[in-house]
């Protein structure tokens, strides 16, 4: 998954809650699927994460109603409240009517600046009237990931240029980094970010990290040459080192918290079901809290 960026967030929304979001948009098209429809105990969907690291919390709400409708009504008629389970402190979310991606379809994307803490329970309720009529609670990691990337004193693998083909095609294991995440509960997210002129390239790689339990991390394995593959008449070869306009990639991990679920392995099927994974209550989708921390990987000479 591609997409231009200005700027690099460290988390947006993890390679399969991304999945779930999207069908969570596209499910309420079928009438089939019953479990979308509006009743006196389903009255919004939920979707969003709770990131400590973060300077703005984004979740998204919409009213289950008109199952032939992509995107919501701009009266959204509801409040939404974010609570520190634990000391009771409540804050109100801005509601923002946005379109998302490249489409016409616009969604509410509720916000707030309030600071996320730490190993904390954190609930989002909507409320009608004063009422909440929907919630979900969740819990936060107690700490970021740990991330290390050492090609000059362990196994991992540098980030080289120029890439290196064969038979005019870029070879997969001479041209990919590798950087290892531990301190991680439960993997949410891997994003790289490369700085390149005019065209900064934002891709994910969540499904590239294989867990190691004998070292309890994460080893997570980054084809570059395929990110930044440009194809030529004379075959295919990767962006030049003097494109980047800052000489290192960017990685983000992020790491969720004790109820966060497991997605690995999970047929499309499943994961297009609302009420798989979802921790909502009077509603569906799923709010869960997260923790994510970066690391540069410097690109080296390729002797």
């Amino acid at each position: 998954m591609r997409q231009l960026v200005p700027s690099f967030r460290p988390f947006c929304a993890p390679g399969a809650a991304a999945i779930l979001a999207a069908i969570l948009i596209l499910g309420g098209c079928d009438p089939s699927v019953s479990v979308l429809n509006p009743s006196d105990q389903y009255r919004f969907s939920l979707f969003g994460t709770l990131n400590v690291a973060a300077d703005t919390q984004v979740i998204r709400v919409d009213p289950l109603g008109d199952t032939s409708r992509v995107g919501s009504q701009k009266a959204l008629a509801a409040t939404v409240r974010l609570e520190n389970v634990e000391t009771g402190t409540q804050v109100t979310l801005a509601d923002s009517f946005e379109t998302i991606g490249e489409g016409s379809a616009r969604f509410h994307n509720l916000k707030t600046t309030h600071p996320i803490r730490p190993d904390t329970r954190y609930r989002v309720s909507v409320r009608v009237e004063g009422t909440p009529v929907t919630t979900a609670t969740t819990t936060t990691p107690a700490r970021p990931p740990t991330l290390r990337h050492e090609p000059t004193s362990t196994d991992d693998k540098p980030f080289l240029l120029p890439c290196l083909t064969r038979d005019r095609e870029l070879v997969e294991s001479a041209n990919t980094f590798t950087l290892r995440a531990s301190a991680v509960e439960s993997l949410a997210a891997v994003q790289v970010l490369y700085p390149i002129e005019g065209a900064f390239s934002l891709v994910d790689h969540y499904n590239d990290a294989e867990y190691r339990k004998t070292d309890d991390l994460y080893r997570i394995s980054v084809y570059y040459g395929a990110d930044i593959r440009v194809g030529t008449p004379g075959g295919d070869r990767c962006t030049f080192r003097s494109q980047f306009v800052r000489p290192h990639a960017r990685v983000a991990v992020t790491a969720g918290g004790p109820d966060w679920p497991d997605w690995r392995g999970v047929s499309l099927n499943d994961i297009a079901r609302p009420d798989t994974f979802t921790n909502v209550e009077g509603g569906h989708g799923f709010v869960g809290g997260v923790y994510s921390d970066t690391i540069q990987i410097p690109i080296r000479q390729r002797e």
